[in-house]
């Protein structure tokens, strides 16, 4: 019976699907819609299929699970009716109907069933549906009528794209705030770029962080190409954070800054990109590339590391500023510190938080709710 409903399901998918606006965007309330209609019949078929916790699957194996899988994959649509088998062997095509239904739902596209699948898999549709539900509510006037060009950074995501042109001219990995310390949804602006900037250590860091590493060493500040400055009533002054006694200082008494200088092991990297907003948040450069390439990227403080920002700094140079390729060539190389270039025409930047969403080949995304916010909303969504 369920694959009847199957088949129906698909017809009005597929249908509904070409009858989407005409104009791009990479996160479409419409289509949200749409998955709502899908995962309302996933829940009426009744014949969702769960999995031990142990399960391990790779292509070629034979297992009992491997029919139930392959149903769960029907309905979700992530295998096409006429690629089913009748046998019990973890065959090619499911397989690559399983690397469909991992990629959409964040995890690595390996075709392998292990722990991070399993725990997908059986997450009952009727979740699901909840989470749909709530991120449906997330969409506001601002984000249901974006007007390109601008950039956008879904946090559960860990990605930025930049939309312009009726495309996506810039798409990119980005590293956003631990649970402890969230980066927040925001709509604002990209309405600065700084070149070879200086670290100005948040304080909660230099107290936190380095105050119990210079009780130990002082160097440490030298070594990091860092400087400790005082506040006076005549500004900043730099000291010599050998002439302070670490231990005597806490975070009642830390009237210092500590300021990293540009170039090799700068934590902002080449470029930074501060933008209106009440919280210390702005989008940055970093050395550590190699943070890149795990699936969930929640390590920051609550400011956005990105994976490509000297192409950013060039589109925003380029479209909002007027400056051809042979101005930034000639910016880079002068290495100016700290250099602050305005933006004359500002990017919208959008800050969002989608756990789910239908991207415009329209495949049902899910992520994980990394900061909590789906369960709050559930409770309001259940009143």
């Amino acid at each position: 019976m369920h694959y009847f409903l199957h088949i129906l399901l698909l017809i009005f998918w597929l249908a509904d699907g070409y009858a989407q606006q005409k104009q791009y965007m990479p996160y479409s309330k419409k289509r949200l819609q749409q998955a709502i209609v899908q995962y309302q019949n996933i829940v009426l078929t009744d014949n969702w299929h769960t999995f031990p916790d142990t399960l391990l699957l790779r292509p070629g194996d034979t297992s009992p699970f491997v029919p139930l899988l392959q149903e769960n994959l029907l309905l979700t649509g992530d295998l096409p009716l006429d690629s089913a088998t009748d046998g019990a062997v973890y065959v090619h095509r499911i397989t690559s109907a399983v690397q469909k239904f991992q990629y959409r739902h964040g995890l690595k596209p390996d075709g392998i069933i292990g722990s991070g699948t399993v725990v997908a898999l059986n997450i009952p549709p009727q979740q699901r549906l909840q989470q749909l539900h709530i991120n449906m509510l997330r969409f506001d006037s601002t984000l249901t009528h974006l007007r390109a060009p601008y950039a956008i950074i879904n946090l559960p995501d860990y990605t930025m794209q930049v939309v312009d042109s009726g495309k996506t001219l810039l798409r990119m990995r980005v590293i956003v705030g631990k649970p402890s310390l969230k980066t927040y949804p925001i709509h604002s602006e990209l309405n600065m770029v700084v070149l070879h900037p200086y670290w100005y250590v948040p304080t909660s860091i230099a107290v936190n962080e380095i105050v119990p590493i210079l009780r130990r060493s002082p160097n440490y500040l030298y070594k990091k190409r860092m400087r400790l400055e005082q506040e006076t009533s005549k500004g900043w002054v730099q000291v010599n954070p050998w002439r302070v006694n670490w231990r005597d200082v806490n975070r009642a008494n830390f009237n210092y800054r500590i300021v990293q200088l540009n170039g090799t092991g700068n934590e902002l990297g080449k470029v930074k990109f501060p933008f209106p907003n009440s919280l210390p948040q702005y989008l940055h450069d970093t050395p550590k590339k190699e943070f890149f390439k795990y699936p969930d990227r929640a390590f920051s403080h609550g400011c956005i590391r990105l994976e490509k920002p000297v192409e950013l700094a060039e589109y925003l140079l380029k479209c909002g500023s007027g400056y051809t390729s042979g101005d930034i060539a000639k910016l880079w190389r002068q290495q100016k510190p700290n250099h602050y270039i305005r933006v004359k025409n500002p990017v919208p930047l959008h800050i969002i938080y989608l756990t789910s969403w239908v991207d415009e080949k329209m495949r049902v995304h899910f992520r994980n709710d990394v900061y909590g916010f789906d369960a709050v909303s559930g409770l309001t969504l259940q009143k």
